[in-house]
C-alpha cells in the first residue's frame, strides 16, 4: 500500500542510503540529494527535493551540517519535520546538534534527533537497529514510527532532547577508546573493565552538563557504544585502532572532532575525575603515545 508521506534525504552516504532503503519498505515516496550528484542518479534540484518533503533527514556529519541547512531555509516548508542523525559538537561554536538545529533552522521549525545503534551496513543487511526519537512533540514520534513500520528499526520516544544530544557525542568519543583497546589486543577482561569505566564517566559527564545521567544507559549511550565500539564498520572504532599504529588522527570522525570542545566545556579540574577521557585527550589532542597512555590507564 502506497504511503502518502514524502520523505527526503540530504546526504546519500552510507547512513543516508541505509535509512532511505528502510523507509522505502513502508511505501513512502523517497527523494535523495547529495552535494556529489554521482551518488544520486537523475538527481532532482535541491529545491524540488526539499520543498516536497513532509520529513527531511539530514544524513551529513556535524561539521558540515550548517553548510547543508543554509541553502534550503528559503524554501523549506514550515511544517516539514527535520530529522538529524549526526552526533557531534560544532567546532567553532561548541554547539550540540539540538542547539545547532535551533540556531540554523527557521524559527519554530519542527525537528527531532534520531540516535541509537544504527550501523548502516547492518540496516542494509536487514539485521535491524534501535533508536531514540528525541523531540519536544510526541507527534513527531508517531510520524517517524509510521514511516519506519515493518522496517526492523525499533523506535522509542523521549522529550529530553538535550540528554540525547550529549549522550550521542559521548558515545562517539568513548567508542575511540574501545577501538584503541582492540588495536592493543586487550583481552575481554580488560575490555570489560574499560566498558564499566566508560559508562561511569559518561554518566558523570551527563551530570556535569546538567542532563539526565540515565541516558548513559539508553540507546543513545550504552546501546550505541556497544554497537560502534566493537564494530569493524565504525569510523570511531577504526580511528582508535589507527591511533595504536600511528599515535595521531588521520581519519576525521565525530568523536575526534568533538573531543576538544568537550574537554574545554568540562575544564581542567573536572577532567582529573575522568581518567579514560583524560587519556584520550592526551593521545588525540596532545599527541602522547597511545600504548603507554593506555597501559598507565589500566595499571592506575
Amino acid at each position: 500500500m502506497k504511503h502518502q508521506t514524502h520523505v527526503s534525504f540530504i546526504g546519500a552516504g552510507e547512513i543516508g542510503g541505509a535509512i532511505s532503503s528502510l523507509v522505502l519498505h513502508s511505501g513512502v515516496s523517497v527523494e535523495q540529494w547529495d552535494a556529489d550528484p554521482k551518488k544520486v542518479p537523475n538527481q532532482k534540484s535541491l529545491k524540488d527535493v526539499v520543498s516536497n518533503a513532509d520529513v527531511l533527514f539530514f544524513c551529513v556529519p556535524s561539521w558540515i551540517l550548517r553548510v547543508a541547512v543554509k541553502p534550503i531555509t528559503s524554501f523549506l516548508p514550515k511544517k516539514t519535520l527535520c530529522v538529524f542523525v549526526s552526533k557531534g559538537i560544532e567546532e567553532k561554536t561548541h554547539l550540540y546538534i539540538d542547539q545547532l538545529a535551533k540556531k540554523i533552522l527557521p524559527k519554530n521549525q519542527p525537528f527531532a534527533l534520531l540516535s541509537g545503534p544504527m550501523l548502516a551496513e547492518e540496516l542494509i543487511a536487514g539485521k535491524g537497529g534501535s533508536a531514540l526519537v528525541a523531540s519536544n512533540n510526541r507527534k513527531t514520534f508517531v510520524t517517524l514510527q509510521s514511516i519506519f513500520s515493518c522496517t526492523g528499526l525499533r523506535l522509542e520516544f523521549t522529550n529530553d532532547v538535550r540528554s540525547v544530544a550529549v549522550s550521542g557525542v559521548l558515545k562517539n568519543i568513548y567508542a575511540i577508546s574501545l577501538g584503541i583497546a582492540a588495536g592493543l589486543n586487550w583481552g575481554d577482561n580488560r575490555k570489560g573493565w574499560l566498558c564499566a569505566s566508560v559508562i561511569s564517566e559518561m554518566s558523570q559527564i551527563l551530570k556535569m552538563q546538567k542532563t539526565n545521567s540515565l541516558f548513559a544507559y539508553r540507546q543513545s549511550g550504552l546501546a550505541d557504544l556497544i554497537a560502534t565500539g566493537f564494530s569493524q564498520y565504525s569510523s570511531n572504532q577504526t580511528l582508535g585502532r589507527e591511533l595504536v599504529e600511528k599515535s595521531h588522527c588521520e581519519r576525521k570522525s565525530e568523536g575526534c572532532i568533538s573531543l576538544p570542545s568537550l574537554v574545554k566545556q568540562i575544564g581542567v579540574k573536572r577532567m582529573k575525575m575522568l581518567p579514560v577521557l583524560s587519556s584520550l585527550d592526551r593521545i588525540i589532542i596532545k599527541g602522547k603515545d597511545t600504548k603507554k597512555e593506555f597501559e598507565t590507564l589500566f595499571c592506575g
